[in-house]
């Protein structure tokens, strides 16, 4: 019987794998809870191979962590059943490391995007490149977009857990109304944070062309641990949301929790991210 809350973990036995799953055992640590390692393969005459290789790659792990742990090789397309496996486990969140968007990915957007697109359980995805030893400052930019502000339950959840603050990094935007939806939606926030005794800051960031550049100053500024930013697609084309691709790449290597905000309600989720 698995230990919930599971955390669910993409393996493709890389050293960006392995930051994933060191910071899934560190979150199943924490909640009494399990990392659940996943491995999909092509072809069901991979598994084999792929069971050979997932012995040498928990090797590494102490016998109190592979207690943590449950591995798995399942036949399969990686893009429909990591999403698939996170509904049936009922995963507070898949952990994933990334390799970056490269080539034409960044035309068409990354893996990472992609899998996240097609999920409704919500992601923390590492770049591999930094340590996560705590949680203390996390940085959500939202804007006048309903979508963006759908985040709000599970950042909440985890702030509240870690004892960390959330930084409220509102984009302004030089059309008044626009501008004024952006506001309402932090009242909504702020109200949601209060339900749910998390601690938050609202970070006065001022106008600019350059957002994306800007919130990294501000993470930086304060030793951020992670950013929180919501998945939505932009415009009327199902095109790949680049704002978040920006976000998974950051310059600082932070890792970023995010969700598909289409399958999502700011207030209304019957989701849990993990206990509190």
């Amino acid at each position: 019987m698995l230990k919930e809350p599971i955390y669910l973990v993409p393996v493709d036995f890389t050293e960006e794998a392995s930051s994933a799953v060191r910071l899934a055992l560190d979150l199943a640590q924490a909640n009494n809870g399990t990392a659940y390692l996943l491995h999909v393969v092509g072809k069901s005459s991979e598994k084999v191979a792929a069971r050979k290789q997932f012995a040498d790659f928990l090797e590494s792990y102490t016998k109190e962590e592979l207690d943590l742990m449950t591995s798995k090789v399942i036949e399969g397309d990686i893009f429909n059943d990591i999403g698939k496996a996170g509904d049936i486990l009922k995963a507070a969140l898949i952990v994933m490391g990334t390799h970056g968007a490269h080539g034409m990915q960044k035309v068409f957007g990354s893996r990472a995007v992609k899998l996240i697109s097609s999920s409704a359980t919500p992601f923390l995805i590492t770049q591999g490149k930094k340590e996560v030893d705590r949680i203390k400052n996390i940085v959500m930019p939202f804007s006048f977009a309903k979508e963006s502000i759908q985040i709000t339950n599970f950042v909440g959840a985890i702030a509240k857990k870690f004892n960390a603050t959330i930084h409220l990094c509102g984009f302004h935007d030089k059309d008044d109304w626009l501008d004024a939806k952006t506001k309402s939606n932090q009242l909504v926030v702020k109200r949601a944070l209060d339900d749910m005794n998390a601690s938050y800051e609202i970070a006065h960031l001022p106008p600019s062309k350059t957002y994306n550049q800007d919130l990294v100053d501000f993470a930086k500024s304060i030793d951020a641990d992670m950013f929180a930013a919501a998945y939505f697609k932009e415009g009327i084309l199902p095109t790949p949301n680049n704002f978040i691709q920006g976000m998974i790449e950051n310059e600082l290597n932070l890792p970023l929790l995010t969700v598909n905000a289409e399958e999502l309600s700011v207030i209304n989720s019957n989701y849990s991210f993990m206990t509190v």
